[in-house]
C-alpha cells in the first residue's frame, strides 16, 4: 500500500478534465494560496428599501465619519442609526445610480437626474448646470460624466477643483465626444483617467493646456460587453469583454479568464442576461467578484494577488464595497442600556469611528448584508485522475488535509475509459479522525467533497490516498 498526496489546485473549469489537479467545480469558498477557505453565510445588518434596489455605494469623509448611499427608481437613501432615511424623493426614473466621491461631497446620478450628497452632513442639493449622465468619475480635480446629456459617447467635466462649475469654457469644463470605440461603458477616476467603451479603451490624461486633457487609446478592439461588470481597484480595473475576464491597469490590457473560466462562464450565462451583471471589488481579501442574478445567483471570484478564481452560488442581487458605519449615541444607547458610564472604552475610541472595509452584498428582499454568518455548504469537484497511471487501482481510505472533523462527505466517481459514461460512484462521510474509508477499484477517479452548512473548518487543501495496485491496463 501506498500514500499519494493530492492538493486542490486552481479552479478553472475550462480545462480538459484529466491530466490536471485544477479543480472543475467550486462552490462557496474562498481561494488561498494552497486552498481554499470557507465563505459565511449572509447576515443582513440593514434593512430593506421601499421598492426595487438600483445602486449603492458607501463614502468616507474627511472627518472621518461614513455614509452609505443607496438609490431607488426615483429617490435616494442614507443609511442612519439602523433605518433607511429619504433625502431625495420624486425624482425622475430612468436607471441604476452611480455614484463618485469629490472631496466630502458624493455625485450621484442615474441619467436623468445629477445630485450631489454632503457626507459630513448627509444633505442632497442640486449641482448647477451639471448634465444628466449614467456614469460619473472623479479624475485628479475634475467630476467626469460619462454618457452625458442622453448621448452614449460623450464626456463631459467639470470645472478645475469646482463640482458646481459646468458651463463649457468657463474654468477649464469641457466635454469629449469618443467618436469611435462605441458607447461608454465605464470610467475609471484617478490621477489619470481610463475610459472604458464597448470596443476601445482609452486613457484620459490632464495636459492644462488649451486642450485640457490627451486621449491616449490602450486598446482599439477590446472593451467591455457590460457596463455593470467593470469594477476598479487602485489603477487596476476589471472587466468583462467579448473575448472574456480581463485586466488592465491604464497602459495595457492582460486576460485574466482565458482557458481558465472564460468558455464556462459564457456557456452557463446567456448574452441577453449580462445587462443584470454587477461586479465589486472585496477590499480585504485582494478580490474582485461579479455577481449574475438567478436562483442561486453565481458569483465569479479572481484574487488578483495569487491569480487564482473561485466561485460562490447564493441568494443575492447586487454587491458592492463599502465601510463600517459609525456608531452613534443612540446605538450606543441600545449597546449600553445602562447609561453611557457603563461604557468600558472612551467615546474616541476607535472601534466607535467606523470605515473600516466591508464586502456588501444586497439579497433579494432588498436588504443589505454581508457573509459573516456561519459556513455557507461548500463543494470542490477535481478532474478524473489514475492512481497508478493506466492501471485499475484500489483506494483504500483518504485522509482530508483539513481542519475539519465531521459533516463532510467525499464522493469517488469511476470511470474505465476517459470517454466512457460514469460507471458507479462511492459515497461516505468523513470520520471523527479526519480518515475517510473507501473501497474503490477503478483506473479513473474524480472525487467530489460536500461540506455542510455550518461546518465547523478554516481551510480544505487536498487528501492523502492509501492505494493498492490493482489489475494490470
Amino acid at each position: 500500500m501506498v500514500s499519494q498526496r493530492f492538493i486542490l489546485g486552481a479552479y478553472e473549469p475550462d480545462q480538459p478534465p484529466h491530466l490536471t489537479d485544477c479543480l472543475i467545480n467550486v462552490s462557496n469558498a474562498y481561494p488561498s494560496a494552497n486552498g481554499y477557505r470557507p465563505v459565511g453565510s449572509f447576515c443582513s445588518f440593514a434593512p430593506a428599501l421601499p421598492t426595487a434596489f438600483m445602486g449603492a455605494s458607501a463614502f468616507l469623509g474627511s472627518d472621518g465619519s461614513t455614509l452609505l448611499l443607496a438609490g431607488t427608481k426615483d429617490s435616494l437613501y442614507r443609511y442612519v442609526s439602523g433605518n433607511w432615511q429619504a433625502i431625495l424623493t420624486g425624482l425622475p426614473a430612468y436607471g441604476l445610480w452611480h455614484f463618485t466621491q469629490f472631496g466630502d461631497f458624493v455625485i450621484a446620478v442615474n441619467g436623468s437626474a445629477t445630485r450631489k450628497v454632503n457626507i459630513l452632513t448627509g444633505e442632497a442639493s442640486a449641482i448647477s448646470d451639471a448634465p444628466t449622465a449614467e456614469i460619473v468619475a472623479t479624475i485628479r480635480d475634475f467630476v467626469v460624466y460619462g454618457r452625458a446629456s442622453a448621448q452614449k459617447n460623450l464626456l463631459q467635466w467639470s470645472g478645475f477643483n469646482n463640482e458646481d462649475s459646468n458651463v463649457i469654457g468657463d474654468d477649464q469644463a469641457g466635454y469629449q465626444p469618443m467618436l469611435t470605440g462605441g458607447d461608454i461603458m465605464g470610467i475609471i477616476g484617478g490621477e489619470y483617467g481610463v475610459i472604458i467603451q464597448r470596443s476601445r479603451i482609452v486613457r484620459m490624461t490632464y495636459t492644462g493646456d488649451a486642450y485640457i486633457w490627451q486621449f491616449d487609446e490602450i486598446s482599439a478592439n477590446v472593451g467591455a460587453i457590460a457596463a455593470g461588470s467593470i469594477a476598479q481597484a487602485g489603477r487596476q480595473a476589471f472587466f468583462l469583454s467579448d473575448r472574456g475576464f480581463m485586466m488592465t491597469d491604464g497602459v495595457s490590457v492582460t486576460p485574466i479568464g482565458n482557458e481558465r473560466v472564460d468558455r464556462s462562464f459564457f456557456e452557463s450565462c446567456p448574452r441577453n442576461n449580462l445587462s443584470e451583471i454587477t461586479a465589486a471589488i472585496d477590499p480585504r481579501r485582494h478580490m474582485v467578484a461579479w455577481l449574475i442574478p438567478g436562483h442561486p445567483s453565481m458569483v465569479l471570484i479572481y484574487n488578483w494577488a495569487i491569480d487564482r478564481w473561485s466561485r460562490l452560488d447564493l441568494a443575492a442581487i447586487s454587491l458592492f464595497s463599502g465601510f463600517t458605519a459609525n456608531t452613534t449615541l443612540e446605538d450606543l444607547n441600545k449597546l449600553y442600556p445602562h447609561g453611557l458610564d457603563t461604557i468600558p472604552y472612551s467615546l474616541d475610541d476607535p472601534r466607535f469611528s467606523g470605515g473600516d472595509p466591508l464586502f456588501i452584498f444586497v439579497g433579494p428582499q432588498n436588504d443589505f448584508g454581508v457573509l459573516t454568518g456561519c459556513n455557507l455548504p461548500a463543494c470542490f469537484e477535481t478532474g478524473f485522475f489514475s492512481a497508478e497511471e493506466g492501471y485499475h487501482s484500489r483506494i483504500r481510505s483518504a485522509r482530508l488535509l483539513s481542519d475539519i472533523t465531521e459533516e463532510a462527505t467525499l464522493t469517488i466517481k469511476m470511470r474505465a475509459r476517459l470517454g466512457d459514461p460514469t460507471t458507479g460512484q462511492v459515497k461516505t462521510i468523513v470520520m471523527p479522525s479526519g480518515r475517510i474509508p473507501l473501497r474503490v477499484n477503478s483506473r479513473y477517479c474524480a472525487a467530489v467533497l460536500e461540506t455542510k452548512k455550518g461546518a465547523n473548518w478554516s481551510f480544505i487543501q487536498g487528501f492523502d490516498w492509501e492505494i493498492i495496485a490493482g489489475e494490470g491496463r
